[in-house]
């Protein structure tokens, strides 16, 4: 099976629902400007209302370390994803802090993983490489560029475009140590399909992979 990250997290409802579904790890996005940002007030009762559920992942892109360090302590995150151009040595902070950092890297060629080694995190995420667009693309990568590659199963979050209709297929391809999705599962951006959200929770922890617990 591989793990589950719902991303894009802005109502109790759906987060009640994947919480109910087995959802892994859910995203709450920091990031002004995105279909799905959510204040730190607004996270902050998300959070408290997910019923002990540990998993919460904040989403930041190039913000200062001082704005995400007071939204991760007022919000009460364990978890944060960096999804924009940190270096390793802004990542190495937060690790040092005591925080299990995931580092997204937008896969465009070969060469966007050029600078992986760099990078001392708890985890990867693959998203696929957009000029005009920050993330949540709702478009696939070459999937190829990362057959075979041990840290794949050890610690990669598989992003992209991903839904139900090639879900098995990219788990079957990649066996990933987990999948993320938003648009995939959603009814409009922000709001999800409860439908989509369990049966997409339910096929990714369905399928064998070289994944461990």
């Amino acid at each position: 099976m591989a793990k589950v990250k719902i991303c894009g997290n802005t109502n109790l409802v759906d987060i009640e629902k994947a919480i109910s579904h087995g959802a892994d790890y859910l995203g709450l996005i920091f990031v002004p400007g995105s279909k799905r940002f959510v204040s730190r007030d607004q996270a902050r009762e998300l959070v408290l209302g997910g019923a002990g559920f540990e998993k919460f992942v904040g989403v930041f892109f190039n913000q200062s370390k001082e704005d995400v360090e007071a939204v991760a302590e007022f919000v009460g995150l364990k978890w944060l994803q960096f999804h924009g151009d940190e270096t390793s040595r802004y990542c190495s902070y937060f690790m040092q802090k005591g925080y299990s950092v995931i580092k997204t890297f937008r896969i465009q060629d070969s060469r966007s993983l050029l600078r992986m080694d760099e990078y001392d995190v708890t985890a990867y995420l693959f998203d696929t490489f957009s000029k005009t667009s920050k993330g949540g693309t709702g478009q696939t990568f070459d999937w190829s560029l990362i057959q075979d590659k041990p840290y794949v199963h050890e610690k990669l979050f598989l992003a992209g475009g991903l839904h139900l209709g090639n879900l098995k297929d990219a788990l079957q391809a990649i066996r990933p140590f987990a999948v993320d999705v938003a648009s995939g599962v959603e009814a409009s951006p922000g709001l999800k399909d409860h439908s989509k959200l369990q049966q997409f929770i339910q096929t990714a922890h369905g399928m064998n992979s070289h994944v461990a617990t």
